[in-house]
């Protein structure tokens, strides 16, 4: 008996360690999360991200942050997202007119995400107010 309490003593912290948390269980409360303005951790500091979604489809949006403080619209292509749930989570599909790529929402809270692309690079963005 005593043996049996020892292993349950002892593997049950590392099934606690071994879960992973999640932000949400549905793809409303992941929007929800995601929606906003994001800056992204090592990136240059005049650019900003924003995620908008609506009734399930949504932009990806890059802004250039002027000397004024002003935000513009940078050039570079802004593709439509979505996201979408798996067995593993939730993933955001960034649609490029057809062109399709995919990254996994890693950790999500309120102000901080951290993406991971199909070859294993991580991404991590942090909320900023509007």
């Amino acid at each position: 008996m005593k043996k049996i309490l020892i292993l349950i003593l002892c593997f049950f912290p590392l099934t606690i360690l071994a879960q992973e948390l999640k932000c949400c269980e549905t793809i409303n409360e992941a929007e929800a999360y995601l929606n906003g303005n994001w800056k992204k951790k090592n990136s240059e500091p005049n650019q900003q991200y924003r995620f908008e979604f609506n009734n399930g489809t949504g932009k990806f949006k890059v802004f250039n942050i002027k000397e004024n403080g002003t935000l513009e619209k940078s050039k570079t292509e802004q593709p439509d997202i979505k996201i979408l749930k798996t067995d593993n989570g939730f993933e955001i599909e960034y649609d490029y007119g057809g062109l399709k790529t995919y990254t996994r929402i890693k950790y999500l809270n309120s102000n901080k995400l951290i993406v991971m692309r199909k070859d294993g690079a991580e991404m991590e963005y942090y909320k900023i107010s509007e």
